[in-house]
């Protein structure tokens, strides 16, 4: 990715200074190359954080005010986001003790769509999947969706400000009235 942003600079500076693209242009364009690189590392450092359990890099990744919705279930402000994974912690050591361990689960993002909106606002949208391995020795899909992602650049750094979470299994119909 970084290899891209480079030729990308190399390119718009080639170009500004040839003739070819207004000086301010290729400034804004080179901004966005590097904004999107920016809010790709933050997806990146999200999921690592999340599947090494890590609460405080997984806090990091949200603005302070930040919310979180998983799939209807609403968490709002860096503590109580923190807490997912805390509380992932403390069920895997419980099982753990119970000689049950828990399946490590792996978050997987694809096909990520950034849109920046302006100098600190931006989407993001991609595909989110959790993968473990069973006890088949093969690796079974637990949850398929996507993130709608609300992003803002504070202090010249990107963060989450709002996610969502979205099923691609619908929701079960409650039991038709008897």
């Amino acid at each position: 990715m970084h290899s891209r942003v480079i030729a990308c600079a190399l390119f718009l500076t080639v170009g500004a200074s040839s003739g070819f693209a207004a000086e301010e242009p290729a400034a804004a364009a080179l901004q966005r190359l590097l904004d999107k690189a920016e809010i790709e590392a933050l997806v990146v450092r999200y999921v690592t954080a999340l599947d090494t359990l890590d609460a405080d890099a997984y806090e990091g990744v949200f603005t302070e005010d930040g919310v979180y919705d998983v799939t209807g279930t609403v968490y709002k402000g860096r503590a109580a986001i923190r807490k997912i994974v805390t509380d992932l912690q403390a069920s895997r050591a419980r099982n753990q003790a119970a000689g049950t361990p828990s399946p490590q689960l792996y978050h997987v993002m694809s096909n990520s769509s950034i849109e920046i909106l302006d100098a600190t606002n931006a989407r993001h949208q991609s595909y989110a999947q959790t993968v473990r391995l069973a006890d088949s020795g093969q690796f079974a899909a637990g949850f398929m969706g996507r993130y709608e992602d609300v992003l803002v650049k504070v202090d010249g750094r990107w963060f989450i400000k709002s996610r969502k979470l979205v099923s691609f299994i619908p929701p079960a119909a409650p039991p038709a009235a008897r």
